[in-house]
C-alpha cells in the first residue's frame, strides 16, 4: 500500500468516527491530516490535501483549537497560520469527553434537585425523579473511572511514550 493510500484511508476513518459522534466529519478529517504531517499545516496546505474551500477549513480549525486539539503555530518567516495537532491530542480529546461527562452529571443533579420539591405522588414526577437519579449514580460513576483513567494516563501511560520509540520502532 503507498503511503498516501495509507493517509487517504485514516482521514476518511477519522472523518466517519467523527460524524458518527456527532462532529463535522471535517473536524475528523483535519485533526487525521495534522497527526499524519511531521510539520504543522498552513490553511491553504491543509486546504489542498483535503480538497475543500479554505472557508470551511478555516471556521473548522478554529473550533478544534477552541477544543484544544490543534494549535496554531508560528513558522520562521512565514506570515500565514500554521496549525499542528496539540503534543497530547488524546490525553486532550478525553479530557473533552470528560468535561462533557461532568455536564451530564450537573444536568441530573440539577433536575434531581428540582424533582425533590415537586409532588412525589405524581407518577411521572416519581419516574421522571427515579431516572434522573440513575442518571447521576450513572455519570458518577464514569466520572470516577475518567479520573482514574486520565490520573493513569498521565503519571505512567503517557510518559512512555516517545517519538523517538515510535520513529525507532
Amino acid at each position: 500500500m503507498q503511503k498516501q493510500e495509507v493517509i487517504q484511508q485514516l482521514i476518511n476513518a477519522y472523518s466517519e468516527a467523527y460524524q458518527n459522534l456527532g462532529h463535522s466529519s471535517l473536524m475528523g478529517k483535519i485533526v487525521a491530516l495534522l497527526l499524519t504531517s511531521p510539520k504543522p499545516l498552513s490553511l491553504d496546505e491543509i486546504s489542498e490535501n483535503l480538497q475543500m474551500s479554505k472557508g470551511p477549513i478555516s471556521q473548522i480549525s478554529r473550533k478544534l483549537k477552541d477544543h484544544r486539539l490543534i494549535e496554531r503555530v508560528w513558522v520562521p518567516g512565514e506570515r500565514k497560520d500554521y496549525y499542528q495537532a496539540v503534543p497530547d491530542i488524546f490525553g486532550q480529546a478525553f479530557r473533552n469527553y470528560a468535561s462533557s461527562m461532568k455536564r451530564n452529571l450537573a444536568i441530573a443533579e440539577h433536575f434531581t434537585s428540582v424533582l425533590e420539591q415537586m409532588d412525589s405522588a405524581d407518577e411521572q414526577i416519581q419516574h421522571f425523579a427515579n431516572r434522573m437519579h440513575e442518571m447521576g449514580v450513572f455519570y458518577k460513576a464514569m466520572n470516577e473511572q475518567n479520573k482514574v483513567f486520565l490520573e493513569e494516563w498521565e503519571n505512567s501511560i503517557k510518559p512512555e511514550i516517545s517519538y523517538e520509540k515510535l520513529n525507532a520502532g
